[in-house]
This record gives C-alpha cells, structure tokens and sequence, in this order.
C-alpha cells in the first residue's frame, strides 16, 4: 500500500449558497500522478490555491503525510510542501538555473553566495532527474518546458511532497507537455506525488492513474488511467441519460438475432395486478410506471419471493419462478437494488471489497471468501472508488461510495436482471446521476435492467416504457408511454 501524501475529508469552500467545493474528498499517494478535471475555472482555482496553503476553507479536513493540515488563511507549511506549475511563472529572467533553484529564498544575501559551490549542488539535482541544462544558463534563455521543469526543481529543493500541475495545455503545446510530464514522472521514485488540475481530457487520459472528475463541487466520478473520454464525460455531465446509444447490448446483437428472454410475466394477477404480461430479454431496459405505487410494490414482492402469483406464471431465464426470499431469487438470477440500498443492501460487518465480493464468491464457493477471488476483484473494480475505499468498512466510506459498491456487486456476480426500486428517487442527485452511469454499465454487460417507479420523470430515461394504471382497483397496462 502506498504511502499517502494528501488526504481531503469533505471539504467545503465557499459561502453563500455559491460553493466551489461541497463536500469534496480526495486522497493522493506518493508516487501517484492524479488527475482532477473540472470544466469550471474557479473550481480550479480554489482547489489549487486550497492545496497550496494560500486560502482556508468553511468545513472538512485535510492531511499532509498523515498529519493534521488546519485551514488557516495562509499555511506555510503546505506552501512548502506543495509546489504548483501554471501560466504564471515565479523565475527570475536575469538569474542563473542555479541561483533560481537556491538562492530565492530568505536568509541568503548576495555577498555571501558561493556561486561555484551552487553549480555544484545545482548539477547533481539536474542530473538525477535527467535535465541536459548547465547551471549557470540564464532563465531567460531556456525553452518554455525547460522553465517549468526547473520549476519542478526549485520546489523539491524547497522541500516539496507534492507538485501540481494546473492547466498544462493553457500554456505549453501537447509537445512540451509530454516533455515535462516524462520528466516529471521520474519525480515518482523520490515518492513525489503528481496532481494534474486540468479541462483537458487528452492530457489527463495519457499521463494520470487515476482521474477525480468533479461535478457540483464534489467528487463525482472516479476513472481509471487511459479509460476517460469525451463520450465518457458527456455521460458524468448530462442532465439525462442517453437512451439512443449505439453500443447498448441488446441492439446490438444484430438483426434477426433473437436475445433469450430474462424476464417473462405472463397474465400473472395478485393483489392489485390484473393480467399482468411483459417480457425482458437479455441486456434489455424496461421501465415499468405506476403512479399509484401499489403495483411497483407487488412487482416487487413478487419477484423478492415473498408473495406468489394468484393466476398466471413468472419465469425467470426459461424456468418458473419459485423463490421464496432475496437469497433464492438470486439462485434464479434476479437481483435487487433497493430505493436507498446504501441503506439495507450493506453489510456493516464487512469490508467494501467483501460487501463486494459476496454474492459471487457465495455463488463459486459457498459463503467464503477466496483470496485469489477477492484480490482480482480489487484489481477490476478499484478504478471506480478512490484509493483504498474497497479495504474499508462502511461506516468509513461516503454515501455515494456505498451507493457506487451496491452496483458494482451486480456488475461483478453478473445476473440475468436487476430489479431496481425507484433509483433516481434519491434527494441526493449525485446518487441519481451514479445511478444512472451504473444502469448504463449494467445494461452494456449484457445485465437486463426492470426499473420500477411511480415518477414519471424517472420513467422518461428509459429505453423501454410500460405504464399501469390504477382502474376500479386493478391495474392494467399500457405499453410504449
């Protein structure tokens, strides 16, 4: 595990009702280039200069190396541990590569600098790092990506854990960024942590491990290296999901190809249901609408195995339905996601990674955990939590954390449907956003998804609609709202 350089617990900047920051949480470790995208330049700004030590903020916690960082108006010890490389430059033209590095600092007097013994020490720094730059060169005088890594150079030499990038593409072509970021990268064996704070997708797709995507002020979305995209972030930002995209599973398959059915109802009645019929086939989406919320609620008793139908049959992958809890509906592979699954759907006991792992390694080895099992699944899934969230337990994780491990469970045991109880009914609309990413991911592994709601704003998203209304009591349907 890796050392942690920069930890930031629900962070909020701002006032007013207008935040930067709303309970935003971040971990950076040694040796690790981060990156955080924002489209907003304040968010940016704050964040930077937040890090930095040059400004406070209004709630939250950080950690530098561990250790306590308050949030007072200016922190020195942050300012000098951390150093921050953007369009406004802090060389001075006229000095030499050596007198940049140490001399600019309080205490040195000009009559007492030993300029042969700087170029010394000035020399050994910049062969470590590989630099092709003499000591004494003028500032003025170096390229634009040799003034930056040179000051990359004077911050280590300050006592820097940690150097953020800000806006690389602002101010250097993708060129030079590759030249400073090669360089850069070989501050990783000091166990120098690398935060790129960018709008450039290209740039953070090709250098960062990891990337924090921040929406509303909050950490909204965390992606793998070389995984984020424009299409990708289109999808973190838009207000609705898509609903005509290519690549969904079920369309697919190809003409003529008929998909196996997941789900079937067939003229099933119990309780307020009339002759209800519909079918789901493999990777598809259906919504199922009752504004009344009775008949969502004996779906879902239904297929939770705790009522049985009065006429009519359920089949579940071509066989009768005939669970009679949670557990055998599972062995029919039905799942559920429960309206606040942060909620009931955790177990408390349990890490993240075994939350995680249970229902799959249950399914391969009865109810233990295999080694082997759970150390691939933190390989697969790690990429959509911050550092080390899986090795937690719940109490320590975020909602949207719990919220992001309840999906990933289904995504990883591979159902042939989840049920999902009204997803985007959440007063939190990070969670209905996470949702929604989720069903999309779920549906692209070829996992059929029945939405129940009794909103019809939930219902517009869906690929697939059926409407049940209420009529003298029972219900009857009509399908394609």
């Amino acid at each position: 595990m890796r050392r942690e350089l920069l930890r930031m617990e629900s962070v909020s900047l701002g006032e007013h009702g207008q935040k930067s920051l709303d309970d935003f949480s971040l971990v950076l470790n040694a040796g690790e280039i981060l990156g955080v995208f924002s489209t907003h330049a304040a968010v940016k700004d704050d964040l930077v200069r937040l890090i930095a030590g040059q400004i406070g903020a209004v709630a939250g916690r950080m950690y530098l190396s561990g250790e306590p960082s308050p949030f007072e108006e200016s922190n020195l010890h942050r300012r000098r541990k951390v150093g921050v490389i953007h369009s406004a430059r802090t060389l001075i033209d006229v000095l030499s590569v050596s007198e940049n590095i140490f001399v600019i600092r309080k205490g040195v007097k000009a009559g007492v600098i030993d300029h042969a013994l700087l170029d010394i020490q000035a020399r050994q720094l910049i062969d470590e790092f590989g630099m092709s730059i003499a000591p004494e060169t003028l500032a003025r005088n170096l390229s634009d990506v040799d003034r930056c890594c040179l000051e990359v150079l004077k911050a280590i030499a300050l006592g820097a854990q940690i150097v953020v990038f800000k806006d690389l593409a602002s101010f250097l072509p993708d060129s030079s960024i590759e030249k400073l970021l090669e360089f850069a990268a070989r501050l990783k064996t000091r166990g120098i942590g690398l935060l790129m704070v960018e709008s450039s997708v290209g740039t953070l797709s090709r250098y960062a491990e990891r990337v924090v995507v921040i929406k509303n002020g909050r950490n909204f979305w965390t992606f793998a290296g070389g995984t984020i995209s424009d299409e990708a972030l289109k999808t973190c930002f838009a207000r609705k999901r898509d609903t005509t995209h290519p690549e969904d599973w079920w369309s697919a398959a190809g003409e003529g190809y008929a998909l196996p059915e997941v789900l079937v109802f067939d003229q099933v009645s119990s309780g307020v249901l009339d002759d209800l019929s519909f079918s789901l086939v493999q990777g598809e989406e259906l919504c199922i609408l009752d504004q009344a919320g009775k008949g969502i609620e004996e779906i879902r008793a239904l297929l939770s195995g705790e009522h049985r139908p009065l006429r009519g049959r359920i089949l579940a992958n071509g066989v009768e339905f005939a669970a009679c809890n949670a557990w055998q509906a599972l062995d029919q592979k039905v799942a559920f996601i429960a309206e606040n699954p942060a909620d009931s759907m955790i177990f408390r006991d349990l890490s993240a990674i075994e939350n995680l792992c249970l229902p799959s390694s249950r399914k391969a080895s009865g109810f233990w955990l295999n080694p082997t099992y759970v150390s691939s699944c933190l390989k697969e899934y790690s990429p959509f939590f911050d550092a080390d969230v899986l090795n937690k337990y719940p109490d320590e994780l975020s909602a949207q954390d719990l919220h992001k491990l309840v999906y990933c469970r289904w995504h990883l045991y591979k159902p042939g449907v989840v049920v999902c109880v009204k997803p985007y009914s959440s007063v939190d609309k990070t969670l209905e956003e996470i949702s929604a990413i989720f069903i999309d991911l779920l549906l692209r592994k070829g996992i059929a998804v029945l939405i129940l709601t009794s909103s019809a704003s939930e219902a517009e998203s869906a690929r697939r609609k059926i409407s049940i209304n209420q009529k003298n009591d029972p219900l009857h349907q009509k399908n394609d709202l």
